[in-house]
This record gives structure tokens, sequence and C-alpha cells, in this order.
């Protein structure tokens, strides 16, 4: 972990809640695929994203759900836009792609925890590695599949790779999984033994899954999530 100095480069608005924002670090930093960054808003107060790119990216991208109501995320968004530079600490997290590993994968995301995926799955596409993965990522409503069509081209152009979207509450025109997104994962699996999990989300919807999952086979030392460090 260290701390480093960032110019933003970019804040684009991919819909009404949601900002995907490219950070320019003024010096060399070095992270694993999974890690998050702690943008540094005052002392004592750090914010926490999950880094959406892979370690030999020039920039650090980030995917930043932020609403008025949300004054958490929404007053970093604010900050990013003032144009000044950023102080974050980077290389935070111990939910990092465990690449040794040749254990199958699951990939479970709830909303903008895609952001954490994302930068798994470039990660294992850019080192070849050849473990099934299953990602499953879930949200409220269809419409906020903001990277829909990226998950699905991985799906396409990698035959180790199976993309699952599970929509909470869906539309009339919805034909694909429904529901909890953890659910899906215990609907398919009936031994989750042999798997690594990799988890990001609400924290109560990591503890539930962690617990079920576990009690679905799943051996604790391979369930990765960083929001189990403060549950």
């Amino acid at each position: 972990m260290s701390q480093i100095t960032c110019n933003v480069a970019s804040i684009e608005k991919l819909n009404a809640f949601l900002y995907r924002i490219f950070l320019a670090p003024t010096s060399v930093v070095s992270f694993k695929a999974g890690q998050y960054v702690s943008v540094i808003m005052g002392e004592g107060d750090k914010r926490h994203f999950s880094i959406a790119n892979t370690p030999s990216s020039d920039l650090i991208e980030l995917h930043i759900g932020a609403t008025e109501d949300n004054k958490y995320a929404m007053q970093v968004v604010e900050k990013m836009q003032s144009g000044e530079p950023l102080e974050v600490e980077i290389a935070n997290g111990a939910a990092y792609l465990r690449e040794s590993s040749t254990r199958p994968i699951i990939l479970m995301a709830g909303g903008t925890g895609f952001s954490y995926v994302k930068s798994i799955l470039e990660q294992i596409v850019e080192s070849e590695l050849k473990n099934p993965v299953y990602l499953y990522w879930g949200v409220k409503e269809y419409s906020h599949f903001y990277f829909e069509e990226q998950a699905i081209n991985w799906s396409t152009e990698h035959h180790n790779i199976h993309f699952h979207p599970v929509v909470e509450l869906p539309e009339a025109f919805w034909q694909g999984k429904k529901g909890y997104v953890h659910q899906a994962v215990l609907d398919e699996f009936n031994d989750l033994s042999e798997f690594d999990i990799y988890i990001v989300g609400r924290f109560e919807m990591a503890k539930i899954a962690r617990e079920d999952f576990i009690k679905q086979g799943a051996l604790i030392d391979n369930i990765y999530g960083d929001a189990f460090a403060f549950i």
C-alpha cells in the first residue's frame, strides 16, 4: 500500500447514478487485480472504491455509483469534478486474484461491484489463464447492467468464461435468471468445494452469501471478499 497523487483524466456519466472515472497517477503504481483505492478526503476520512482495470494499465479506472442521497460517494465525485489533484492510497485489499490457483473460479458481483470483477476478468484474459470462470452479476433492474455488452463479449470470445446475469426485480421481457445473485450460484452448483469464490457487493449480501456457500461445501479459505474485513 502506498500513497500517491493522481490527476483526474476523465469523468463519464454512464447512467443516472454511475460515473466512470479515470485517474492518472503522477508516479509509478503497483497493485494486483481485485484490489481497491482509498480516496483521502481528510484526516481519518478515506473512501474505498474498487479498481476496474488491470495492473498493466497506465490509468486507474473507477466505477462510482453516486446520488445526492449517497454523500459517501457523491462528495468524492464532486471533489474529482473540481479538477484538483487527489491523494489516494493504492493496492489496498486482500481479495485479489490468485493467479497461481488452477481451481475453477466463481466471480459474484452485485451492482457497481462489477468494477471489481472487471479487473479480475481482464487480468485472467491478459494472463491467458485457463481456469473455468463463472461470472454472476446481479442487479436490481435490467437497466443497471451498464457493461453487459463487455461481459457478453468475454463469454463469447473465451471458451472458459461463462456469464450469468441475474435481475432481482425483472421486467416482463426478461428471460434470464431472476432473484438474488447468490441464490443463482447455489442453484447452479450443488458442491462448491472445488471453487475459488470472489464476492463483492453490499456487506449484508456478502455475509449471507459466504454463510450459504459454506453450507454448500465452499471452503472458507477459498472465499475472497474485502467486505469480510468489516463484518
